[in-house]
């Protein structure tokens, strides 16, 4: 029973630190997917600081001579865990981060072609109401722009002539 009380300043410790983490969860300020894995490691550190006979036996029953290296070899498994978990969630935003990029360049190419359609009077545009059934707006295109001085200019020295935007026409200058 000595033992025990030997380690209760180490077991307050933990519950300082879990009562910590509840706080933040409870504030949302991390998620409580990401801190699952804290709150596990800390319950089996209060185990072990409480119960130091039960760490005893299962140390020398794992092979461990001394019950500290049992100790730090749960904490480094624990940390290893942890750093997994992470990158783990890293790499799936990171992958959400470009999968959402790439989305909205292909909706402002698209809003970019229905606002170049709309201003150069295209006549079943104008004709069909949008998908909430309200009329369709043009989006004016700002004077100087590169489609509007390059549809105004004739190809062959007559009159000039419409064409839909491609790739080269597409204003970069919102990345």
């Amino acid at each position: 029973m000595q033992q025990a009380e030997q380690y209760w300043l180490f077991a307050a410790f933990c519950c300082v630190v879990a009562t910590l983490l509840l706080r933040l969860v409870l504030r949302k300020r991390i998620t409580i997917q990401s801190s699952l894995w804290v709150f596990c490691s800390l319950a089996a550190l209060v185990v072990l600081a409480v119960v130091p006979d039960l760490t005893t036996s299962v140390a020398h029953a794992m092979g461990f001579t001394l019950p500290s290296n049992f100790f730090f070899a749960i904490a480094t498994g624990a940390l290893a865990l942890l750093h997994v978990h992470t990158l783990v969630t890293l790499s799936r935003t990171e992958l959400r981060s470009i999968t959402l990029t790439q989305e909205l360049g292909l909706l402002r190419e698209k809003l970019d072609q229905i606002a170049w359609e709309d201003s150069h009077g295209n006549p079943q545009r104008a004709l069909t109401p949008s998908r909430d059934g309200a009329p369709r707006t043009a989006l004016a295109e700002p004077a100087g722009s590169p489609r509007e001085n390059s549809a105004a200019q004739p190809t062959d020295g007559g009159t000039p002539t419409a064409q839909a935007p491609g790739k080269a026409d597409v204003l970069h200058e919102r990345t």
